[in-house]
């Protein structure tokens, strides 16, 4: 079934992947276990599991963390039907995109900026380790995914949320001001958002998550052409400047000795180690932290690449993390600064 996929993707994937290339086109072609996490916020094990012991739907505990569990596909379908989904108990998010929050590792109380944070996963889970306390300003512009935001935010019962639907950019760029949750062009008064409510003005953050929009080579599923059809060199090139000038606006909201994590759901290293090497050449006070996952056995990820395509991104790049495609997960990358 690789066949469908483009040639030039292939060659480029064998020499990111190396080792790891054949296992990582083989979870291309397979239908990969579902996961979730229990929201601890609402609920705890016991509950949860009564209701599915009734309904008779079988999932397993994923080791490395307490709160998770992987189930086959052909039972998310019972899964989504019963009360612990529909009153937000658990939520439906997979194992790598949980990473970048225990990576990122909020702490009570803090004040925290999700850049992209649609449609909510990252952010709700960020809730629950804060234990509903500090702030999470949440960004998203398109409507349709900040709807989801709010959605989802609601359903997961997180207080400590403020959305924002307007673009990153322009708010890092300072085209907006946002005071008492209305926005307002700098020098004119802007019709306030409906959406954006008890938004205040803040400077600085003391963390920062940036999931970035992607190229998403990590979840090709060859069953679904709309995973891949759309994959192009041009698509990757566009994609990493906006993420470069993502990144770089984003670490001016960064407080001193505050983390910032970046990440991707994507394998193209245009679009994680270049825009990192290319940050850190022109950000002497950003140090890029090495990332500690030792829960995770050595089969599910590798470091990031020192160099690719004739460009060398240096050995610091180990530091990173690349999250291999797999049976129980898609592939996504990690990168860890902090603002000395």
């Amino acid at each position: 079934m690789t066949a469908s996929l483009p040639p030039i993707l292939l060659s480029r994937l064998a020499a990111i992947l190396w080792e790891n290339y054949t296992s990582s086109l083989e979870s291309f072609s397979n239908n990969r276990k579902g996961s979730f996490r229990l929201n601890l916020l609402k609920t705890d094990w016991r509950e949860i599991f009564l209701e599915f012991a009734e309904k008779n739907i079988s999932v397993e505990k994923f080791a490395p963390l307490e709160w998770v569990y992987v189930f086959d596909r052909d039972q998310e379908y019972a899964i989504k039907g019963t009360r612990a989904f529909y009153n937000g108990k658990i939520y439906l998010q997979s194992i790598a995109s949980i990473l970048p929050v225990l990576v990122l590792a909020p702490v009570s109380g803090e004040t925290i900026l999700d850049v992209c944070a649609a449609p909510g996963s990252k952010t709700t889970q960020m809730t629950m380790l804060m234990k509903n306390t500090g702030k999470i300003v949440a960004i998203e512009q398109n409507q349709i995914r900040y709807d989801k935001l709010i959605h989802n935010c609601k359903l997961q019962g997180a207080t400590n949320i403020v959305g924002a639907k307007l673009d990153a950019l322009k708010y890092f760029e300072g085209d907006f001001e946002i005071t008492n949750g209305e926005i307002h062009k700098k020098g004119k008064y802007a019709r306030p958002s409906a959406e954006v409510t008890q938004l205040e003005s803040v400077p600085l953050f003391d963390r920062i998550l940036l999931d970035a929009p992607c190229s998403a080579e990590g979840r090709i599923s060859l069953e679904n052409e709309k995973s891949y059809g759309f994959w192009s060199l041009d698509n990757i090139s566009k994609k990493s400047e906006l993420q470069y000038e993502l990144l770089t606006q984003a670490f001016g909201k960064l407080k001193k000795w505050g983390t910032l994590v970046y990440s991707t759901c994507t394998l193209a290293p245009e679009e994680n180690e270049w825009v990192l090497a290319q940050f850190l050449s022109k950000h002497p006070d950003a140090s890029l932290e090495t990332i500690d996952i030792g829960l995770f056995d050595q089969t599910w990820w590798k470091s990031g690449v020192t160099e690719f395509g004739g460009k060398f991104y240096g050995d610091i790049m180990k530091k990173a993390v690349r999250i291999l495609p797999s049976t129980e997960t898609e592939g996504f990358f990690i990168g860890k600064i902090v603002k000395k």
